[in-house]
């Protein structure tokens, strides 16, 4: 932690853990069933409320839709979603003191909205979005229901859980979020990255336009634009590029694409702004450009340009193509041949050893049990089946790591 209090970044003010959207989802989902696990072995515990934080678009809302659609499954127990959009909604939304008049005694009683869960026996995740944006009644309302899971006098049925959703209070986002004692004990809170290969890992499932997919698994760098958020532009974010997608599959049913530039640069730059359209326009017309796929399919036509990056010392280019193609092959994990192992075997012995070493060090970062892992396991043994690949590669790259440690 490093900088004045008002440099940090929020998760730094908090001093909590940052973690992938795919790895909260993941750790959110396994603390619910880890619940019921121990209420049917007679262990009552308290149920647990996550706070997410993270850059608008990043998939926040998704995942919580996400987590009860596969809970449904996998629990064999049907959960319901309810969102309530705190900017937009008041107290009075939620439940209001309603005139009882019968008996011809004046009293009162609670009116409660469709937000509010009612049926004992139902499962679902109560989504609190934007909590930081809503007004001081209706925080005071949510904070009920994230402490207490009760509204007013009425408990949530016991198998509903609560995720709240935040942006976070940089610079970039308007929020009034409580910063006392109290309620930063109330839920677990934990901010969320930008994860490239879990919006890819989505977007491939989705089924998003195969522009949209191999432009960013291209152009990582261009999947959240920071720089156009800072400066109140339109951005591009996971959100953007997944409307930018649906875009494109309108298009192709009506002509393709390439017939139809003019209206896609007009509508796009809506959603990520003129300077990235126009850099994914370029992106659809230049067929120049090493892309993952010409490395994977026919190295042979992009080599002489990974020769040019070399010989101009120009790393920068070198590493920029090495991380998307990397991103491509652990998120496509698209089935090879002889010749696409031969491909990517040419590709890393042509390489500059600081930067073919990033083909090891990415797929180190992955568990042992992951698809991303078992993927590069086989394409590795199979690479390894090349004496030029074994002798220039890979026992380099065995020497190299053994120099390394042997100075430490």
């Amino acid at each position: 932690m490093s900088g004045k209090p008002d440099e940090m970044k929020y998760f730094e003010k908090l001093n909590i853990g940052t973690a992938s959207i795919g790895r909260i989802k993941s750790l959110i989902k396994s603390n619910i069933k880890n619940t019921f696990n121990c209420w049917e072995k007679g262990f009552d515990v308290p149920k647990q409320t996550f706070h997410i934080i993270g850059p608008a678009g990043v998939g926040k809302t998704e995942i919580c839709f996400q987590i009860a659609e596969e809970l449904t499954n996998e629990l064999n127990k049907e959960f319901n979603t309810i969102l309530i959009k705190c900017p937009v909604i008041s107290r009075d939304d939620v439940l209001a003191p309603c005139p009882d008049l019968r008996d011809n005694i004046p009293k009162f009683k609670m009116l409660y909205s469709d937000f509010i869960p009612l049926d004992k026996n139902s499962y679902g995740i109560f989504i609190v979005d934007e909590f930081g944006r809503g007004d001081h009644n209706l925080q005071q309302l949510m904070w009920q229901i994230q402490n207490e899971y009760k509204i007013h006098q009425v408990d949530l049925p016991k198998g509903w859980f609560v995720v709240s959703l935040d942006n976070p209070d940089d610079q970039e986002y308007s929020m009034d979020i409580m910063q006392d004692a109290a309620g930063l004990r109330r839920t677990l809170h934990i901010y969320s990255e930008v994860s490239v290969p879990d919006f890819l890992n989505y977007a491939i499932y989705k089924k998003f336009h195969a522009t949209v997919i191999e432009f960013i698994q291209t152009h990582p760098e261009h999947l959240y634009d920071f720089t156009s958020q800072k400066m109140g532009s339109v951005y591009s974010n996971p959100a953007s590029w997944e409307r930018v997608s649906n875009i494109l599959h309108g298009f192709d049913m009506n002509g393709g694409v390439i017939n139809h530039i003019l209206d896609i640069d007009t509508l796009i730059s809506g959603l990520i702004n003129s300077n990235m359209t126009r850099l994914f326009i370029d992106f659809i017309k230049d067929k120049k450009e090493i892309r993952p796929r010409d490395i994977f399919n026919n190295y042979s036509r992009v080599q002489k340009e990974i020769e040019k990056y070399k010989i101009d010392n120009d790393n920068v280019r070198l590493s920029k193509t090495m991380t998307s193609f990397m991103t491509f092959l652990v998120t496509s994990r698209p089935e090879y041949d002889d010749q696409n192992v031969k491909n990517i075997s040419q590709f890393l012995i042509d390489l500059p050893h600081d930067v073919s070493a990033m083909f090891l060090t990415t797929i180190d970062k992955y568990k042992r049990d992951s698809k991303e892992f078992s993927y590069a396991r086989k394409l590795q043994k199979e690479m390894l089946k090349i004496d030029e690949y074994k002798m220039k590669f890979y026992e380099e790259m065995k020497s190299l790591g053994e120099r390394a440690a042997a100075t430490k």
